[in-house]
């Protein structure tokens, strides 16, 4: 009761997952890789092939361990502006004193780049001794289809704020604010808030509503310059997926650790098996979760 599966089977992995994450290791990697050189990446797959998972338990620790904090948002309350859904998100980080002195507005009102400017992400040392490093936020928009389900005049506040914080310059208000302050009275205080944000933006979106985002273009013209497309498995990664997870030692788990037999596996990669040699994730962890619990079930039997 209360033990760990080894295969999430119909959900996504969790962040506290990754030692269970097998298969994925070059396109975590790689995505990673592509989200540290761009300020918005957008992954894109067929429904089933892990985005959700590849977010959670591939990128994510790789995120952490390099000074950026994922920040996971899902915009499916259609009840709640798309905005809203990114403010309650970064509420935690909201400085309200800082929002205040800087924009006169609360939460509710403030554009999303005086949101964002007014947080918090905290510091990071490398080596004792050195000055610590700004934190960066990535923003992780898990099932970005969800966005266009929402009325079109409520997608607008999200749509210019994402324009804003993706732009090479400042927005033009904050510009022009900027430009009000005498040289004299500019402090380092007001200096920092006057300067562009850093952050990274991370798309994911299935594969058929990947057009949508010609939508956003006139508004976000980088919005499919970086694109990263997730493939199902390849034999050897889904190898690795099914045969990896069995194997690890330690208490929790459902099962003692168990093995297949070449037999057995070869015919589960055969079933799972399309014309081109791919498998889908969603289909395989349906499949081994059934052997996981076949596997408890002998043992309680025996």
């Amino acid at each position: 009761m209360g033990a760990r599966n080894r295969y999430p089977g119909i959900r996504a992995f969790e962040p506290t997952e990754t030692n269970l994450f097998f298969g994925r290791s070059d396109d975590s990697r790689e995505l990673f890789t592509q989200v540290k050189a761009q300020p918005l990446v957008v992954l894109f797959a067929k429904s089933g092939i892990g985005k959700s998972s590849l977010l959670n338990a591939g990128l994510r620790p790789r995120l952490e361990d390099d000074f950026f904090l994922p920040i996971k948002i899902r915009l499916q309350e259609k009840s709640i502006l798309p905005i809203d859904h990114v403010k309650k998100e970064l509420q935690a980080f909201l400085k309200q004193d800082r929002l205040q002195q800087f924009t006169g507005q609360g939460a509710e009102e403030a554009p999303l780049w005086e949101f964002l400017r007014a947080c918090d992400f905290g510091t990071q040392v490398i080596e004792e001794g050195e000055e610590p490093m700004q934190t960066i936020p990535t923003l992780i928009f898990d099932q970005f289809e969800e966005f266009f389900d929402h009325d079109v005049e409520n997608r607008a506040s999200l749509v210019e704020g994402l324009a804003d914080l993706l732009s090479d310059r400042l927005p033009k208000r904050i510009h022009k604010e900027l430009r009000a302050i005498k040289f004299k009275d500019r402090t380092d205080e007001i200096m920092d808030w006057y300067s562009p944000i850093k952050l990274k933006i991370v798309l994911a979106i299935r594969s058929d509503r990947l057009s949508f985002l010609d939508d956003l273009a006139q508004e976000i013209p980088i919005i499919l310059r970086s694109r990263y497309h997730l493939k199902p498995f390849q034999e050897y990664q889904a190898r690795e997926a099914i045969v990896e997870p069995a194997k690890l030692e330690g208490a929790g788990f459902l099962t003692p650790p168990f093995s297949y037999d070449e037999p057995t596996l070869d015919g589960i990669l055969d079933y799972l098996s399309n014309k081109d040699g791919e498998i889908e994730a969603f289909q395989m962890q349906l499949v081994c979760q059934y052997v996981e619990r076949e596997v408890y079930k002998r043992n309680q039997g025996s």
